[in-house]
């Protein structure tokens, strides 16, 4: 259902003032008398009024009118598409993708074209969240997402908005080394630092993202190539968080331990494929889901997806009521450009065409 609103409608109650000043300024026009007093018209009356004299006594009006424009611009009004959910069924998820610089190799295949591990935990996550023809998505499951490189950073709380959710999940990239000018590269400690894995830390920050939902069941899907080279708690510890607050965690392997094609950023804005040897580490990842009560797919495989949405269907479920939510676009750029345009019509040509008109 689409519906219309002022975000901040007090701005409207100026509309009456300025209302009540144009009529104003109309009715004194109107009623003003001639300055110039003369015997007789005879020979007056003939003259016709130009056009600017017809003009002159609406000119006002061009000012007020951009005038309240421009308070319905400050109102903010907006459009928007209502969407209600009464009741529904579902868990509460923790999707946790790996970003480190080892995701940036280009090991998998997504319709017979070689994409980086990173593309492909997209894919997947994608159709898990949003559903394909093979799955019909996790309409009624909140849903938070959790990036980590060497550092960690949540990009979404626990959320049923799942078309932002995906934006946020578009805007995730591994790092990228960064060159001056004379091609010297800066940053090294930061993309350092990013390139790394830390799956500990990333599995500690879901837990705390999870804990405390009013869902009976709530897991965290884990997409990694699964080695840990960074961070402060190690995947052990970050086991013990999981168990200790009964959280699962599904793990995701991405890529494999074969030389792949790795991109090498050139200080001349190039980028040259190399042939490097990965690392993958399936056994951090098999190790984290069977601690935590969860399973371990490889996403190489054809039904692993599938199996994963089999799995969770299985999990108990908590009945919600999520009322309803809208999302809006403003929609007062329109009525502040005229609003504009008008006043500053008016205050030319008042100092132009019209300046001998009082």
């Amino acid at each position: 259902m689409t519906i219309f609103r002022f975000a901040s409608p007090y701005w409207l109650f100026m509309l009456a003032p300025i209302l009540a000043l144009a009529v104003f300024e109309l009715t004194r026009r109107r009623d003003r008398k001639a300055t110039l007093l003369f015997s007789t018209l005879t020979g007056l009356e003939a003259i016709q009024p130009s056009f600017a004299m017809r003009v002159h006594r609406f000119l006002p009006l061009l000012f007020y009118c951009g005038v309240g424009l421009l308070v319905v611009a400050l109102a903010r009004p907006q459009s928007g598409v209502q969407e209600s959910r009464i009741l529904g069924k579902g868990i509460s998820i923790v999707m946790c993708v790996d970003r480190s610089g080892s995701m940036a190799a280009e090991d998998f295949e997504i319709n017979r074209a070689s994409v980086s591990r990173l593309t492909a935990v997209k894919k997947v996550f994608r159709d898990f969240v949003e559903g394909s023809k093979d799955f019909k998505g996790r309409p009624n499951d909140l849903i938070s997402l959790i990036a980590f490189g060497g550092f960690v950073d949540s990009y979404c709380p626990l959320t049923l908005d799942h078309q932002s959710l995906l934006e946020l999940l578009d805007s995730i990239e591994t790092p990228v080394p960064l060159y001056d000018t004379r091609g010297n590269l800066i940053r090294t400690r930061v993309i350092d630092e990013e390139s790394g894995t830390a799956i500990g830390d990333a599995l500690a920050a879901a837990v705390e993202r999870v804990k405390d939902s009013t869902n009976k069941t709530k897991i965290i899907v884990l997409l990694s190539d699964g080695m840990q080279t960074a961070g402060e708690l190690s995947p052990e510890d970050g086991i013990k968080i999981a168990q200790a607050y009964g959280v699962k965690v599904y793990t995701i392997g991405i890529g494999s331990s074969e030389p792949a094609p790795f991109p090498q950023y050139l200080p001349t804005g190039q980028t040259v494929m190399t042939l490097q040897q990965m690392d993958f580490n399936p056994e951090t990842l098999q190790t984290i889901a069977q601690a935590t009560g969860g399973r371990y797919f490889y996403a190489g495989d054809v039904d692993a997806l599938k199996k994963v949405c089999e799995e969770i269907d299985q999990l108990e479920r908590t009945q919600f009521d999520a009322g309803s939510y809208a999302e809006y676009r403003d929609l007062y750029y329109p009525f502040a450009f005229f609003g504009v345009i008008a006043a500053m019509s008016f205050v030319v040509l008042k100092s132009t065409r019209f300046s001998a008109f009082q």
